[in-house]
């Protein structure tokens, strides 16, 4: 490794930050919802310098524990350095965008150094390609030296209930893309973007705040998203919760399972969500689902709904100082149906936070990779999102692995993966780096 990184970084010479203070979010309390629109985020300032903490052993190259500061908080990233030669012009680079992490292990977070990790071995082979890595655990998350990251009270806050934390966690990779000029080893011209699951969100984010037309340093030159949560906020308030606690949203019309909504007699679910639950429950019995008792615990979807409905509209009354008094109604028909009733404040506000509609601003190269069972990420949002992107002059590829799970891994069980089922996790690998490279990622086959 050159003498001038090292320098760079421990001398930490580049100033904090460049604006001023009152563009900041340091509080997880907010004077109004539209400081985190995708307006705002594109109309401010970003970037600090990057400190190295400590160094970790990596037998293939150079592996750091470093810390930035994102809006008055010390939050960390891991950085992996390729063992190769530098090219000329610096190392193309790669942010990766972690998934969701509880608040109860975010402070323990280990930054996929562990073995038998994904999100390590996704790094690994981004390295091993060429590309210096950056992976930012956002506010709230890892413990360096005995110091926590900054921000666990927006965890508190926001985590989850109110599906509003992947705007803060967009704040603290945009200050993280805009601090990457401290690093004289990377190409700032081949800045490029992986995400995974809930980092979906956060990608979709932070491509629509640093698109063309923005006031962000650093753009970004391609970005992957993999399983992908990316709708709107309210599409997965409304998706992800009835999936988790109840077992209507994947039955047939005669309480059934069979992957679809109608029942052997032409019997439909009205409030069907999706085939098919998580691989890991084991089995398609039903009364086999051992953890239906202490998960799925709420008596149908509206029911779900209702709940995650009250925990967002808490979380913004209790921490907007605008707002202190929204309220929605959730109203069931004479039928099976149901309908929404939000206070116009509130759907106003998400609708401006929303990056899934706002194609116009997704002017960098995008890749999906996805799974056709998988319910954190339909295929249905994938296809609709890349064909409005390239309706609107963009790039979009989009690639579905059959009978995959969450991870893009083939499930060891076999009512949810067959035995001619084909793993995507390392086609998807070689798309990316072919993507990132400037070549056509549809020219990697899958079976």
């Amino acid at each position: 490794m050159r003498t001038v990184f090292l320098i760079a970084l421990l001398a930490a010479a580049i100033s904090a930050c460049t604006y001023s203070d009152s563009q900041r979010i340091a509080s997880a309390n907010i004077p109004s919802l539209t400081v985190l629109s995708i307006e705002s985020l594109r109309n401010r300032q970003y970037g600090s310098s990057i400190t190295i903490e400590e160094q970790v052993l990596s037998q293939a190259h150079k592996s750091y524990l470093t810390s930035y500061d994102s809006d008055g908080l010390r939050v960390y990233a891991r950085l992996d350095i390729p063992g190769m030669p530098m090219p000329a012009g610096g190392y193309p680079a790669v942010l990766f965008i972690h998934g969701w992490v509880g608040i109860g292990d975010a402070p323990s977070m280990d930054f996929y150094y562990g073995e038998n990790s994904n999100y390590g071995e996704m790094i690994d082979a981004y390295v091993a390609a060429g590309f210096v890595v950056m992976t930012p655990g956002w506010r709230g998350h890892g413990t360096v030296d005995g110091v926590p990251a900054d921000g666990i009270s927006f965890m508190q806050a926001w985590d989850n209930g109110s599906y509003l934390s992947p705007a803060f966690y967009a704040i603290d990779v945009l200050n993280l893309l805009d601090s990457l000029s401290s690093i004289s080893e990377i190409d700032l011209d081949n800045i490029n973007l992986v995400a995974h699951s809930q980092g979906g969100d956060v990608a979709l984010l932070t491509l629509a705040a640093a698109g063309e037309g923005s006031k962000v340093n650093n753009s970004i030159s391609a970005a992957s998203i993999w399983s992908g949560n990316i709708p709107s906020r309210f599409t997965q308030l409304e998706t992800f919760w009835p999936m988790q606690t109840t077992t209507e949203a994947f039955m047939s019309g005669d309480g059934s399972w069979n992957g679809t909504p109608v029942g052997a007699a032409g019997q439909i679910n009205e409030h069907f969500v999706f085939g098919y639950p998580a691989d890991w429950i084991g089995t398609i019995s039903v009364e086999d689902w051992s953890w239906q008792n202490d998960t799925w615990s709420v008596a149908d979807v509206p029911d779900a709904i209702n709940v995650k409905l009250q925990q967002m509209y808490d979380a913004i009354n209790s921490h907007v100082d605008d707002i202190d008094d929204a309220s929605f109604r959730l109203r069931r028909s004479d039928g099976p149906g149901f309908s929404i009733q939000h206070d116009a404040r509130v759907s106003t506000a998400i609708r401006n936070i929303d990056a899934f509609d706002k194609e116009h601003y997704l002017t960098e190269a995008l890749a999906l990779h996805y799974s056709d069972r998988d319910f954190y990420s339909f295929p249905d949002w994938n296809t609709d999102l890349c064909g409005r992107v390239n309706a609107n002059g963009g790039r979009c590829f989009h690639f579905e692995y059959p009978e995959n799970t969450h991870s893009l891994r083939v499930s060891e069980h076999q009512w949810f993966s067959s035995d001619t089922a084909v793993a995507g996790f390392s086609y998807a690998i070689q798309r990316d780096i072919a993507f990132f490279r400037g070549e056509d990622p549809a020219e990697t086959r899958y079976p």
